[in-house]
This record gives structure tokens, C-alpha cells and sequence, in this order.
């Protein structure tokens, strides 16, 4: 088994063994910490994911944005050419559950977004270190979508403590984020990925 792997699987099984109540608490204080964020508050349009199994849950932060007047996007997953499809949603009531239960946009209930009107993307991901790096589901799909983006638009990721790792295996194509924000911390990386961007040193 490979170490990435190892790590995600060791991860998972923490992750799932919370009980109810202790994610719920640890959720809540994530999303207060997350909305009491800068790049949070002055962006306009988000891109969401939809959480699935014991991840952080992130619908009630799609629907407590949207209260807010954020402009709330979530990807549909093009498993025939690996890319993510923006939709805009109104209301949860335009989503619905995939083939694979996780809530994604229903197409008639939802309106297209352009990548370049996102200022905030919140990035999902299994285990984390201290330098923003991750390591996700193993598709490659937010790696990506994160190269076509504008330099100026921030990465944050949300995620329980016991995801934190003192150190994962990095690849060439993996992308550190900018923010991980857990039930305890905010870990800003922000430096480390300008520099990683623009490793000249030239203003971005």
C-alpha cells in the first residue's frame, strides 16, 4: 500500500470513529471559525462541495452563505472529460443526491457559473499538513481546476484536528492550499503557495 494511501485510510477510519455529538460540536465551532475569516467574508462567490460520510458537513454552510447573500456554487463531477461544472445554487432545494448519495446540483434548478467570477474556493481533502499540502480522493479533479484560477483567489480547506498530519507525500501536480481551519486552528500557508506560484519573487 502506498503511503498516500496508507495515510488516507488511517485518516478516515479516525475520522468515521467520532461519535455524533463530538462531530457535530467540532463542526460548528469549524464553521464559525471559517465565516469569521477574511477571505470569507469579502467574497462574493464561493464554491462549495458537497461533504459526504464523516467529512466536515458543509450544507448548512451553503445555506447559512446563502442567507448572507453569498453567491453559493457547487461542482458536478464530469467523470468523461475529469473536470468539475459549476452550478449556482439558489437553494438547497436544487440538489440531489448522485449515484453515489453525495448532493450534487440538479441542472434545471441550478445556473451556470464561469470559473472566473469564483473568488473563494473551499477545497476538499482527507488529510492535511501544516504547509497546506493535501491529499484528496485520488481523482485529480481539484488540482486542476485550481491551476485554470486567478492567483488572487483564495484556497481554504475545512477539516476535524485528527486530519492534520506532520507530513504527507507531495507529487509535482499536488496543490497546497492556502487556509486549513479546524475545531482548534487556523493554519495559514498562505506565503508558501505565492511563492510556490511565483517562485521569481516578482508581485503577483
Amino acid at each position: 500500500m502506498s503511503p498516500k494511501r496508507a495515510l488516507r485510510r488511517i485518516t478516515r477510519d479516525r475520522r468515521d470513529a467520532l461519535c455524533d455529538d463530538e462531530r457535530q460540536c467540532k463542526a460548528l465551532a469549524i464553521k464559525e471559525i471559517f465565516f469569521a475569516q477574511p477571505e470569507f467574508k469579502k467574497a462574493k462567490v464561493i464554491l462549495f462541495y458537497a461533504a459526504f460520510g464523516s467529512e466536515v458537513p458543509t450544507l448548512d454552510m451553503m445555506e447559512d452563505a446563502l442567507r448572507l447573500g453569498k453567491e453559493v456554487i457547487l461542482p458536478i463531477t464530469d467523470v468523461e472529460t475529469n473536470a468539475l461544472v459549476l452550478r449556482q445554487v439558489f437553494d438547497l432545494e436544487g440538489l440531489q443526491p448522485s449515484k453515489y448519495g453525495i448532493p450534487e446540483p440538479v441542472i434545471e434548478k441550478t445556473a451556470h457559473c464561469e470559473a472566473s467570477r469564483i473568488d473563494l474556493v473551499l477545497v476538499p481533502g482527507m488529510v492535511f499538513d501544516e504547509a497546506g499540502n493535501r491529499i484528496g480522493y485520488g481523482g485529480g479533479y481539484y488540482d486542476r481546476f485550481l491551476r485554470q484560477l486567478d492567483p488572487s483567489v483564495s484556497w481554504v480547506s475545512v477539516a476535524f484536528e485528527l486530519q492534520i498530519a506532520p507530513l504527507i507525500p507531495k507529487e509535482s501536480h499536488d496543490l497546497p492550499v492556502d487556509k486549513i481551519i479546524t475545531e482548534q486552528r487556523v493554519i495559514d500557508t498562505h506565503g508558501g503557495r505565492l511563492r510556490e506560484r511565483n517562485p521569481s519573487g516578482d508581485n503577483l
